[in-house]
């Protein structure tokens, strides 16, 4: 626009997406926010791409979001620095980026919300706002936002976003079968797979205790290990917080579990993580029911699921599309597509489907604020971690 005004100076900002960052410098104006790479052509990442571009003096390609596209807006984190901020825009994936200081963060997050009220004459949401989160609690419980769905918003108002793998949103698993298929299981067309009811209570997980909790036996080790801190402690002349006793040394989120589920779609990511090679294939994401035992039972597993696996258009991070070499179990078998349970028919899409209709159904929604306080709520950290056993290691929390 030829009368477009700055409303800010050259900013140094990036741009972030999975284990990738693209420096550069914003600019704020009312048409827009400008950025331009430091380096022509890095803008790596699908849906970081703006409606249109121009060209910098130097020739790299400037890149702007239009004030008209901003939907809405979010506070996030740059690792543990609270100056991050996503941008989502109309008909395009959100952009996350990063600021110098929170000071200037939130000098962004302010004119640019002004810039968006003028131009719709709506106040723009932020979705780490209170008031953003008491909406969608009045809209879940009047129904007309879905388990999924309010699960989404809740994850970004605690500062979760796909662009993170740190902090990558986060699912329970809802359902508490998942045993295997032979190969030979349906070659007898009399033989038909499990049918699953979603009435029964025992098709699902106990969605009020954490991961840690559910295998008893796992969990009275977990236990004792705790009360052993908790005597050292009291013995100890140290208080200081790395010290405090813990139930959990490991966590339900981390950036190698999310590369774990996402590996046939991320091979890319899982590989720079891995320093250039695949993990032994044991330790892949070969098997719904294999993944759920361990964290069921192995003391080093308590994670929990990602949104992928309630979303029928996803699913293709359970198909080795690209043909990736992963290796062979020490069984011989060959890690391929992921194994699904008997009830899926050897269809992705329809174990996706299964899922979702297993977070939506009736137990579900009845159960679901007591995960949700397990992970976002009351029980999330503090006495109310400890009364429910959901402590993890000091080092998992900020401040």
């Amino acid at each position: 626009h030829a009368q477009e005004h700055p409303l800010t100076p050259n900013l140094r900002c990036s741009i972030k997406t999975p284990l990738l960052e693209t420096k550069g410098c914003a600019i704020l104006t009312e048409y827009g926010l400008y950025f331009q790479p430091l380096v022509p052509g890095s803008m790596g990442g699908e849906g970081v791409q703006p409606r249109s571009g121009k060209t910098g003096p130097a020739g790299k390609a400037a890149h702007v979001w239009f004030t008209e596209d901003v939907r809405a807006i979010a506070r996030r984190y740059d690792g543990m620095k609270d100056r991050g901020l996503e941008l989502y825009l109309a008909k395009q994936h959100s952009v996350l980026l990063t600021f110098e200081t929170t000071m200037v963060r939130e000098r962004i997050l302010l004119l640019l919300s002004q810039q968006v009220s003028q131009t719709t004459s709506l106040p723009l949401p932020c979705f780490t706002d209170r008031s953003f989160v008491e909406s969608a609690l009045e809209l879940w419980q009047a129904g007309e936002l879905d388990n999924f769905e309010y699960l989404l918003c809740l994850n970004s108002a605690a500062g979760r976003s796909f662009h993170d793998l740190s902090r990558y949103p986060v699912f329970p698993w809802v359902l508490a079968r998942y045993g295997e298929s032979t190969e030979d299981d349906f070659a007898d067309k009399l033989s038909l797979p499990p049918m699953m009811d979603l009435t029964d209570p025992a098709m699902y997980r106990d969605l009020s205790k954490p991961m840690g909790a559910l295998n008893n036996e796992r969990f009275e080790d977990f236990l004792h290990r705790y009360k052993g801190m908790v005597q050292q402690q009291k013995s100890s002349a140290s208080q200081h917080n790395r010290d405090a006793p813990f139930m959990y040394g490991t966590h339900y989120s981390a950036p190698g579990y999310v590369l774990f589920y996402l590996l046939r779609v991320m091979p890319e990511q899982m590989l720079l993580l891995q320093n250039g090679k695949f993990d032994v294939p044991d330790r892949l994401f070969h098997s719904v029911d294999a993944t759920y035992t361990s964290a069921l039972n192995n003391p080093a597993d308590v994670k929990e699921l990602i949104p992928e696996f309630f979303d029928p258009d996803c699913f293709d991070f359970l198909i080795n599309s690209m043909g990736l070499r992963l290796g062979n179990l020490q069984t011989g078998q060959r890690v391929n597509d992921v194994i699904l349970p008997p009830w899926a028919k050897k269809s992705a899409k329809r174990f996706l489907r299964k899922n979702r209709a297993a977070l939506e159904s009736d137990y579900c929604t009845i159960h679901l604020p007591k995960w949700i306080d397990l992970i976002f709520g009351v029980n999330s950290r503090g006495p109310g971690a400890k009364d429910a056993h959901n402590l993890f290691h000091p080092m998992s929390y900020i401040g």
